[in-house]
């Protein structure tokens, strides 16, 4: 496999504007930006966000007297939490008006400091945003059978992609969704999800796309009980379903969730790309944070290491090893 080159048609530091923060469930809010003369980008690209204001003075200077220790005394950064680095957030959404600014939108879950301050963001505030970074899904350039399967905050660029699929005439593209509980299901539903699986255009799309949708929860709280193989076996076993060559798999979530849907994506024949989580602490290929091991059989071993933020973070699911696929032997 030839390592791919990071994308070079990015801002670094553009100040988007608020438009609106809007509560999806219990613990997720849905960010919409406006950026002037933002990038093309893909779904799966992700932005890297400053959660906090950009204006506030530090990291500053802190002498270190000799023989004795500085004082962290009187600073901000010591005695409040405050988020240091860019968070990476997948673009959930992306589509341009006629007076030239980008309308991005971003899902965030409060976890800690730098969420917590993006979640408290009201409309006309601004946010520091670079991006797009990273390498995006692979659509195919005819229409032909997709499934979307997300876990959870992996269900953002999901969402991009349906408004991107239905731009362009895809008609065939179904929707299964997973969440711990119904509480943490990160969209807005239009109606409720059946309780069977049977797919129905239940969860809001972006661009107008009415695709049908099969929800699914752990706990059994919201559409029906189980996992996201459990509703892509459903979407399997429709009369009409299509032949495993014909159709892609484009998936997003949790660790556990990706390696569970390349196991049966691979079991049933069908193609698959994957969207991988990874800490990111700069998303421009540096702090190498997002390390991911990736078969390459020009290497000893028949493996290498990746960075997620610039190969990926979506990989062709034979590619990732510990994720897609297994190890390849010592010595190949």
């Amino acid at each position: 496999m030839s390592e791919r080159a990071p994308a070079v048609s990015r801002v670094s530091g553009a100040v988007a504007r608020v438009l609106a923060n809007t509560p999806l469930c219990h613990r997720h809010v849905a960010i919409e930006l406006c950026v002037p003369a933002f990038p093309a980008s893909q779904p799966g690209q992700f932005v890297q966000l400053l959660c906090r204001p950009a204006e506030q003075p530090f990291p500053r200077r802190i002498d270190w007297p000799v023989g004795g220790f500085p004082s962290l005394a009187g600073g901000a950064e010591w005695t409040d939490r405050v988020a240091f680095l860019r968070r990476p957030f997948s673009i959930a959404d992306r589509w341009d008006d006629d007076a030239g600014c980008t309308h991005l939108t971003i899902i965030s879950r409060n976890v800690g400091p730098g969420t917590a301050w993006l979640e408290r963001l009201a409309p006309g505030n601004a946010l520091n945003i670079t991006g797009p970074l990273g390498h995006g899904f692979e659509v195919p350039p005819s229409p032909l059978p997709i499934i979307l399967a997300g876990g959870g905050v992996g269900i953002p660029p999901l969402l991009y992609a349906a408004r991107h699929l239905h731009d362009r005439g895809f008609r065939d593209v179904s929707v299964v969704f997973g969440a711990t509980t119904g509480e943490l299901l990160p969209v807005r539903l239009l109606s409720a999800p059946a309780r069977d699986g049977r797919p129905r255009p239940c969860v809001a799309l972006p661009g107008g796309a009415r695709y049908p949708a099969t929800v699914m929860t752990d706990d059994g709280s919201l559409g029906m009980p189980g996992l996201v193989t459990d509703g892509l076996a459903l979407w399997r076993a429709r009369p009409s379903g299509p032949a495993a060559s014909d159709a892609l798999v484009l998936a997003c979530g949790p660790e556990g969730m990706l390696k569970a849907v390349a196991a049966w994506t691979r079991a049933c024949g069908l193609r698959c790309q994957l969207c991988i989580e990874r800490t990111m602490g700069c998303g421009l290929g540096t702090c190498l944070s997002c390390v991911v091991r990736v078969r390459d059989a020009a290497r000893a071993g028949g493996w290498r290491w990746a960075l997620a933020c610039t190969e990926g973070p979506v990989f062709e699911r034979d590619v990732l090893i510990d994720v897609g696929c297994a190890p390849p032997p010592i010595g190949n």
